[in-house]
């Protein structure tokens, strides 16, 4: 019984550079060697996997597909999904679902509303951004101006941006309504039968009326 062992080092023999490269291209041709000789199985498949590649190299897979918006301070989840939506995005730039598909990942509730969509119609080629905001989620201009981008780059050239709005859901507000009662008391003098005698006393008995009245104005609430 004969007992070997046999290891297998990758080597890199099929060069991919056109004839003449340049010192810049041999050196990365053996960069990406080296890589794919540390991992030949799962390297290149994962990094070319939205789902699958690295955080630190979604950028440059980003770059790639011609990711448009991209930020490395996203969170994760939206980083992913950008990439992951840029080929179904591509085949349908300049259109509505392109235009659709891009504002989805950006993390906002955003609504496209043309022109022909409301009564009565708008200017027509023209669309507005409705943009739902939570009680608490924040909203500041970097947010407006990288809206704006977005959909300027997914929309086709003869449409225009009217406008864009922000409607933030809160709870139900209680509304307070205060109240006074008036009571009104009337005194009716008549004719009484003519008096055969007539006695004053020392004191003289004056009456008097007092109203008053009070206003309540409702003002919107703060």
């Amino acid at each position: 019984m004969i007992d070997w062992t046999a290891v297998f080092e990758p080597v890199w023999t099929v060069s991919v550079l056109p004839s003449g490269p340049t010192p810049f291209e041999r050196a990365m041709e053996a960069v990406d060697a080296d890589l794919v000789a540390r991992d030949p199985v799962g390297l290149i498949p994962a990094a070319r996997s939205d789902q699958n590649a690295p955080l630190a190299w979604l950028p440059y897979l980003a770059a790639e597909r011609s990711v448009d918006e991209y930020s490395g301070a996203w969170p994760e989840s939206r980083q992913r999904a950008v990439v992951a939506a840029s080929f179904v995005y591509h085949q349908h730039k300049g259109t509505r679902r392109a235009l659709d598909e891009a504002l989805r990942p950006l993390g906002y509730d955003v609504k496209v509303v043309e022109w022909f969509e409301v009564s009565p119609r708008r200017q027509p080629y023209t669309f507005r951004l409705r943009v739902m905001l939570g009680e608490t989620e924040a909203w500041i201009g970097s947010d407006r101006l990288q809206l704006l981008r977005v959909a300027n780059g997914a929309k086709n050239a003869h449409t225009k941006i009217e406008a864009v709005s922000l409607i933030r859901t809160a709870p139900a507000a209680a509304m307070f309504v205060g109240g006074i009662v008036r009571r009104r008391r009337v005194l009716r003098f008549g004719q009484v039968p003519k008096p055969t005698t007539m006695r004053s006393p020392v004191f003289a008995h004056v009456g008097a009326l007092q109203r008053r009245i009070r206003k309540l104005t409702i003002l919107p609430r703060q």
